[in-house]
């Protein structure tokens, strides 16, 4: 059976240390953004590439596809630090096995009949070639893109992130990273400047912008669906994969926006990717129900109360 949507891009080792406490959990991107598609998608791949040390490789099995390559050498590793507002301060990064990510191995996926393949923030130049290598053997798959702030600082990687968002049918970033890429400050100005097919642009509390086909439509967020969260990592990752993966299933961009507001809400009630590890919707307006779940009796229920009440 073809996949639905492949995943490609790191899987890392992370250390997080928050006000709840401190962690060494699985992490990385592509990682994170396959576990908010699996949600809502039963066919989901990954393509990554791990160290001999990586501890998680359990983690590989909830995928039908999984191509995990493991190196020699230490596994990618990141050591987030969270301060007052929950910012993040990255106190150690070690990138490691992503570069055996190939061209060709995204090839493969292609051949494999994945639908939909997200390139999850890796060496630009790179990406680029991957995109025109999935367009040249079938037109038909979609393909999605994001990048991250911290390859943004280089003119070259900046032109290569926007050759690969034109020739790309989805580009996911949020506000920093739209500024950082184009170089300009007024967000009307820098969404012009970017050809992508549909940029999906992420405002964090205040909600989500979609500019497609000529036309920008602003998404307001669900404002304080979790007022005390666990662990914020990985939640853009997640919204991102939550995103496509629903999008994937319906065609609508207004389902997909809502859908991933709560799923990556979810994730941020617990851990890592705890809470959406094992969370399953037979359909996207499934999730409307844990939604209106927040209401009851006239009271404002937190996400978790909701939670425990669907189960």
């Amino acid at each position: 059976m073809p996949n639905e949507i492949v995943f490609v891009g790191h899987a890392s080792v992370d250390r997080i240390r928050n006000v709840r406490g401190e962690k060494v959990q699985p992490g990385g991107a592509a990682l994170y953004s396959a576990m908010g598609a699996r949600t809502v998608c039963r066919d989901v791949g990954i393509l990554t590439a791990v160290g001999e040390d990586y501890p998680f490789k359990d983690v590989f099995a909830d995928f039908p596809y999984a191509m995990v390559k493991t190196v020699k050498g230490k596994s990618t590793r990141f050591f987030i630090s969270y301060g007052k507002g929950w910012n993040a301060s990255y106190r150690k990064v070690s990138i490691g096995p992503g570069s055996q990510i190939t061209t060709r191995d995204v090839a493969n996926t292609v051949r494999n009949g994945a639908k939909m393949i997200h390139l999850a923030p890796m060496n630009p130049p790179k990406v680029e070639n991957m995109v025109k290598s999935i367009k040249e053997l079938n037109q038909n798959v979609t393909v999605s893109i994001n990048s991250a702030i911290h390859y943004m600082n280089d003119r070259s990687n900046r032109r290569s992130i926007l050759n690969a968002a034109a020739l790309s049918d989805i580009f996911l970033l949020n506000e920093r990273e739209l500024h950082a890429v184009t170089g300009r400050e007024v967000v009307s100005e820098a969404i012009k400047m970017i050809k992508a097919k549909m940029l999906v642009l992420t405002l964090g509390e205040i909600g989500t912008v979609v500019s497609s086909q000529g036309s920008t439509e602003f998404i307001p967020a669900m404002a304080a669906i979790t007022k005390s969260p666990v662990d914020v990592t990985g939640a853009g990752d997640t919204w991102a994969g939550s995103f496509l993966g629903s999008y994937l299933k319906t065609g609508s961009w207004i389902k997909a926006v809502s859908f991933a507001s709560v799923v990556s809400a979810i994730k941020c009630t617990g851990w890592g990717f705890e809470k959406v590890r094992s969370l399953r919707f037979e359909n996207v307006e499934d999730v409307y129900d844990l939604a209106i779940a927040l209401k009851e009796k006239g009271r404002q229920l937190t996400l978790s109360d909701a939670l425990r009440a669907s189960r």
